[in-house]
């Protein structure tokens, strides 16, 4: 699901993560969907999540903006590692999820040693899409603010 290095190199789930408010059931049936279609390579149907336009940040500081399926799967495209979902919790506006991380059939080179690390990502779903990806830290963190996109970089995942 991140890119290289992406792993926090935590391998329990931390008792925070199971003990926070849930997230709507809604929500978390998206977030749900769309991490089962990517653990089992299905990009598109993974992209199929996003709403249109959409936001991307994977962590390396540059956010994308979404505005086609074909973004959206060239998004989806660079997330190595599939994940199951462990946790999730409200956080302000965002759903934050925390995931074990997997291969995934698809991917080049696959998850690598990432595979079985934690990894959270928050999530920002309206009417049954996400809206925006935010990676965040695995373990705390501060909430995430809005995203906007890098002026710089307007098409395209950045990873």
């Amino acid at each position: 699901m991140m890119g290289a290095g992406c792993g926090s190199g935590a391998n329990s789930v931390p008792a925070a993560a199971r003990s926070r408010p849930g997230a709507s059931a809604s929500a978390v049936t998206v977030i749900r969907a769309w991490s089962t279609a990517l653990r089992r390579g299905d990009v598109n149907g993974a992209a199929s999540y996003f709403a249109l336009p959409s936001l991307f940040a994977n962590g390396s500081g540059d956010v994308v903006a979404i505005h086609t399926e074909a973004e959206a799967r060239a998004a989806n495209a660079t997330l190595p590692c599939g994940a199951r979902l462990v946790s999730t919790d409200q956080r302000g506006r965002f759903v934050s999820a925390l995931f074990r991380l997997t291969n995934r059939p698809g991917s080049d080179g696959g998850c690598g040693s990432g595979a079985g690390q934690l990894a959270r990502t928050d999530f920002l779903i309206l009417r049954g899409r996400i809206v925006e990806w935010l990676r965040a830290p695995s373990v705390g963190g501060a909430l995430p603010g809005p995203l906007s996109p890098s002026p710089t970089q307007s098409t395209g995942p950045v990873v």
